[in-house]
């Protein structure tokens, strides 16, 4: 399984990546899916119409597959930011209304729900990780009060790759009548996700992380129950039929999340997605997994033997992660420019972030020039 998965991606020699938790390489059929596109669009035009519908359906259909939820339940955005946006800019907070979030949430997440709170004089309430950077679920239960609305964390945290327990703080919210938002961009597609089991209510990400596909596609989940009680943030042609439909002024939205799509869609990137997912469902989530752990492992391994202070909470359950935040010695910057090695600031430290296509051999160059 794992050794299909590592020959989908390419192996050159002459760049090491390890900002899979930033900006992660593509596989090879979500290449191939992209080229294929790109020479029917050249070659045929408007007659592909149908077949790259069908194609970005079944893309929506296998998204669907590793979150948890049914295909009818997910919009296509252009942006992490932009399924967020959609969500806190149209939900349903009045005055004096509470939104909790952890302190340390990136802010293509925070920044859309900070303007809601200020636009409906909203409090937005933010709960500070632990010492060590965990981020337990009952810290959040803690600061829950009469006035609390929505709950909107981040699954993984993009410092450390601290994971909160979701499906624990799903039974919470479900019994207090809370609504939950997660921003699973971090972890979706690494591990296993299941929006409905664990009562969650909306989940946003994107694609150019864990499911190695181009950058420009995001995506909102939102359980069909909730979708008449959100209204379109942006609006277009689609959001009420399709480009074809005769102009009307009864405009009625349609009844799935497909009303949030205001119009024409990245046909390119969410194809080459849809072919990215199918990989990892094919592999197995569990599978990607045990081996991106195995790899990070031998990464924090030689780093503390090396004498450096890793900060990623990693003794501790449901806490394991690809993610390895260190602190940097004076040269160690310049030592991964130069061989080259990618890498991103975050933090306390240095993030480094092996993914399950990543070898051992890899691994062992890094750490040799460290």
């Amino acid at each position: 399984m794992i050794g299909k998965f590592k020959d989908s991606f390419y192996q050159g020699s002459e760049r090491i990546h390890l900002n899979n938790g930033g900006l992660a390489p593509i596989s090879k059929q979500a290449r191939d899916k992209v080229l294929y596109w790109g020479n029917r669009f050249y070659e045929e035009g408007f007659y592909t119409d149908l077949d790259y519908m069908n194609d970005v359906l079944h893309s929506r259909q296998s998204l669907a597959k590793l979150i948890g939820c049914d295909h009818t339940e997910i919009a296509f955005f252009q942006s992490t930011a932009g399924g967020v946006s959609q969500l806190a800019m149209q939900f349903p907070l009045n005055a004096g209304d509470e939104v909790i979030m952890w302190a340390e949430e990136y802010g293509s997440h925070l920044y859309p729900w900070q303007e809601a709170c200020k636009r409906k004089n909203a409090n937005l309430v933010l709960v500070p990780s632990e010492k060590n950077l965990a981020t337990p679920y009952e810290k959040i239960v803690e600061k829950i009060t009469d006035k609390t609305k929505i709950i909107a964390v981040s699954w993984v945290q993009f410092l450390t790759g601290a994971r909160t327990d979701i499906e624990a703080l799903g039974k919470v919210t479900k019994e207090k009548g809370i609504f939950l938002f997660v921003d699973i961009i971090q972890g979706l597609g690494l591990h296993h996700f299941d929006m409905k089991k664990w009562g969650v209510d909306a989940v946003a990400g994107g694609s150019h992380k864990w499911l190695f596909s181009p950058v420009g596609v995001g995506y909102l989940a939102i359980d069909q129950k909730h979708i008449g009680k959100i209204k379109p943030h942006n609006v277009g042609s689609y959001t009420f039929g399709t480009c074809d439909d005769p102009t009307s002024l009864e405009c009625i939205p349609k009844l799935d999340a497909s009303k949030f799509e205001a119009g024409s869609k990245q046909v390119l990137e969410i194809t080459a997605l849809g072919a990215s997912v199918d990989l990892i469902l094919e592999t197995g989530v569990s599978h990607i997994e045990t081996e991106t752990i195995r790899l990070a492992k031998m990464l924090r391994l030689g780093l503390e033997q090396k004498g450096y202070e890793v900060h990623s909470p990693y003794e501790l359950k449901n806490h394991q992660t690809p993610m390895v935040n260190f602190i940097p010695k004076a040269t160690t910057v310049e030592s991964l420019r130069a061989i080259p090695c990618n890498f991103a600031i975050r933090g306390p430290g240095v993030r480094l972030s092996p993914a399950a296509f990543t070898t051992d051999e890899v691994i062992g160059r890094v750490l040799s020039v460290l």
